[in-house]
């Protein structure tokens, strides 16, 4: 039973490390029996807010039973623990001491129809003492255990969502540093080209990355040629963690599509659709890194610049013999002109009539 359960939190939560700042439905399966899948939808996921010292917040969690049976709940604050890189991440069996005198819900345990909403009003007073900031997951499972435990197929279906707290007090700070931006290869043959940023919050609070990455010839032109967002899916990252965050350039002609399969190996396929020669990418390009954090309501700039280049070596030597080849037949053909203007100029040869000797002139004369 314990390694199911471990594995449907452990599975709930991965799907929520990126930690996505829009509110909207997420559902995860457990397990079935006679009163149907486990299957619930949660909003907003996370759960994001900030919260004053000594004064009371209300905030609200919607569930939504999406299965076919009614479902009897129970709800309790987990902690979790996160690797510096943000790359790994642990659900605890415990609640988390920082917030388990200060947090508190309305209902423990409720029960919900197929297809009904339910909503949980979660109270939060934090102390004057309190931190600069919080992270706990909310988790919701079944009250009882689906099946027989002696089996072997126990399952207490589950789901986890992630509640990130900052306190609106003296001394918090909001910082957000570059410590690397970077593309995957310093030349391609053919885009897509992948970039990736590595964030680092420095500050105590929760801090949360927007911006764009303009695609340049160089630094110096005002109109890039291509715009990519940064954070699409609005990752946060937690005080004293980095988040590395990908972005890919795919606006050439030709490019790969990349393919990933269900056993997770990879393939790309070389694309010519939408021929534009117009988007034939050669040579080096600039990526102009330019992203925000909030610090006191106000927008913090924080910038990076790479350089790489895109050489399409198998099209350029296409290009290259077919070049040749246009020389060598010109040359041909001014050859072969150059011969016949040559031998016309020259002219029809004339036959040279012979002169007679001065003897042969003299023996006419006396007859």
């Amino acid at each position: 039973m314990h390694k199911w359960r471990a594995w449907l939190g452990f599975s709930s939560l991965g799907v929520l490390l990126l930690l996505p700042a829009a509110a909207h439905a997420i559902s995860f399966g457990g397990g079935t029996d006679t009163s149907g899948t486990f299957n619930l939808q949660i909003t907003p996921s996370p759960l994001v807010t900030t919260i004053k010292p000594g004064v009371k917040t209300t905030v609200q969690l919607k569930i939504r039973n999406v299965g076919t049976g009614t479902e009897d709940l129970k709800i309790e604050p987990r902690a979790f623990k996160i690797s510096s890189d943000s790359t790994s991440i642990k659900l605890q069996d415990t609640p988390p001491p920082d917030i388990d005198n200060w947090a508190s819900f309305a209902n423990s345990t409720f029960t919900i129809k197929p297809g009904e909403w339910y909503t949980e009003n979660i109270t939060l007073k934090a102390p004057a003492a309190a931190g600069f900031s919080y992270s706990f997951a909310i988790q919701i499972s079944r009250q009882k255990v689906v099946g027989a435990p002696s089996s072997g197929h126990a399952i207490n279906g589950s789901v986890a969502v992630f509640t990130l707290i900052n306190v609106d007090r003296p001394g918090a700070k909001a910082q957000l540093d570059v410590d690397e931006f970077k593309t995957d290869k310093k030349v391609y043959e053919y885009l897509p080209a992948n970039l990736s940023i590595r964030f680092r919050n420095a500050g105590n609070t929760i801090a949360q990355p927007a911006g764009n990455i303009f695609i340049q010839r160089s630094t110096k032109n005002s109109t890039p040629l291509s715009t990519l967002v940064v954070n699409p899916k609005g990752s946060y990252i937690l005080p004293g963690t980095t988040r590395t965050i990908s972005a890919t350039w795919n606006d050439g002609f030709p490019h790969y599509n990349v393919t990933t399969d269900s056993n997770g190996k990879t393939t790309k396929k070389l694309s010519w659709s939408g021929a534009n020669l117009s988007r034939l990418r050669i040579g080096r390009y600039t990526a102009s890194l330019v992203a925000v954090y909030n610090e006191n309501g106000r927008d913090v700039p924080v910038v990076g610049t790479v350089s790489f280049w895109v050489i399409p070596w198998k099209i350029l030597l296409v290009l290259l013999l077919v070049v040749l080849l246009v020389l060598f037949a010109l040359f041909m053909i001014g050859r072969f002109i150059y011969k016949l203007v040559r031998r016309r100029g020259r002219g029809p040869v004339k036959k040279q009539t012979k002169k007679p000797s001065e003897g042969s002139a003299a023996d006419s004369k006396d007859e």
